[in-house]
């Protein structure tokens, strides 16, 4: 077993590594501020988080908060001066094993840990075989489904964003990560809903301004602390990937209802969601190796493209994605028998000029006729 100590007190770390070496089998590493624990971390694993809430350079809290998302199973004890309701909410919210208040007994101390680890050693035994890839993907699809952050530095940008945060920084932020997108759109349409507003909530543009510069500040630095991130190089190079497609289909659908009379928004905010059910898909074999298990580049491409679908129509009824961007991302892919819509028109457009879905020279051209066009514009 493996356990980080985070304690500016020289004295207190030496004397919990005595504690835990007492209790046998565990290997410890002392640290006195939480930016070093989490270097450490990013070469070796942790079973067992020991860190005090007064940090210099964070709370101890937040460094349980960033731990759990780098090593779930691992067991958290925070250690604090003083306690209160709201921390010991806090802190079972963070999923913290235990709050020991100074000063504490060495042998109470010694006690309370050994019970910990042994209730940890039971339940590793219990889920010891977390079964392999595909069953673990079933087993998600049964549960909420939920996104994460594209890479740690962007998680990092939503946690710092500073409070007079401006409109036109928020959306870039949330053009490039579909969590916080999805989320923006669903809580503007939960809270118009309360406030008896019709219509969805159908563009980012519209979600930040029924929101708020506060809320959606406080919205993305919740969700920093809520949601992982992506660290595993091949599932952060399919979301760069995604990404990427996103920008292309965003410059094609710009240039292409430049001269049409529609709205850009909900375009825009659509092709955020182009692929929503594969972005979910990494986000459940993040957690997967996460977890401590193994899986090879091709078997993790596999399985993007196989559970891509049934993730995606999950997570967009969960999350009560409003019918029209709905409609208009399934236009990327293919366009409905009847009912045609310019709106739908330029989005199917955009797929096949960007090739985002596979080459139709026929259609495009038949396309672009619809709207006036008789061939592709690259300028």
């Amino acid at each position: 077993m493996k356990a980080i100590i985070v304690e500016q007190d020289p004295w207190i770390a030496e004397l919990l590594r005595s504690v835990l070496r007492d209790l046998g089998g565990i290997e410890t590493r002392l640290f006195d501020n939480g930016v070093s624990a989490l270097n450490h971390l990013r070469s070796d694993r942790v079973d067992l988080l020991i860190a005090d809430q007064q940090l210099s350079d964070r709370s101890g809290l937040d460094l349980a908060r960033d731990v759990a998302r780098r090593a779930p199973r691992s067991v958290r004890v925070l250690i604090t001066a003083s306690i209160n309701r709201q921390l010991v909410l806090d802190a079972r919210a963070a999923g913290v094993a235990d709050l020991i208040v100074k000063p504490f007994k060495l042998d109470d101390l010694r006690k309370r840990l050994a019970r910990l680890l042994q209730r940890d050693q039971e339940g590793s035994a219990a889920a010891g075989n977390i079964g392999d890839l595909d069953g673990f993907l079933q087993a998600r699809l049964k549960q909420p489904i939920r996104l994460a952050w594209t890479t740690p530095e962007r998680q990092h940008d939503a946690a710092t964003l500073p409070q007079q945060t401006s409109r036109s920084d928020y959306l870039t932020l949330a053009r490039n990560e579909p969590l916080l997108a999805l989320v923006s759109i669903n809580r503007a349409n939960r809270e118009g809903l309360l406030r008896g507003r019709d219509g969805a909530c159908v563009s980012l543009e519209e979600a930040f301004d029924q929101l708020g510069q506060a809320t959606c500040t406080e919205l993305a630095k919740r969700l920093s602390r809520a949601r992982i991130a992506l660290e595993h190089p091949i599932l952060q190079r399919l979301a760069a990937g995604f990404i990427a497609e996103r920008e292309a289909l965003g410059q094609a659908l710009k240039r292409l209802s430049a001269h049409q009379s529609i709205a850009a928004g909900p375009l825009d905010t659509a092709v955020n969601f182009c692929r929503l059910g594969e972005m979910a898909v990494i986000c459940a074999i993040q957690h997967y190796l996460n977890y401590g298990q193994q899986a090879d580049d091709e078997t993790i491409k596999q399985m993007v493209n196989h559970y891509a679908a049934p993730f995606g129509n999950q997570i967009k009824a969960q999350q009560q994605l409003p019918f029209l961007l709905r409609e208009l991302t399934g236009s990327l892919f293919q366009l409905p028998q009847s009912g045609l819509r310019k709106d739908r028109i330029l989005m199917r457009i955009a797929a096949l000029e960007t090739g985002f879905t596979r080459a139709d020279p026929t259609q495009l051209q038949q396309l672009l006729r619809l709207i006036g066009r008789d061939r592709v514009d690259v300028n």
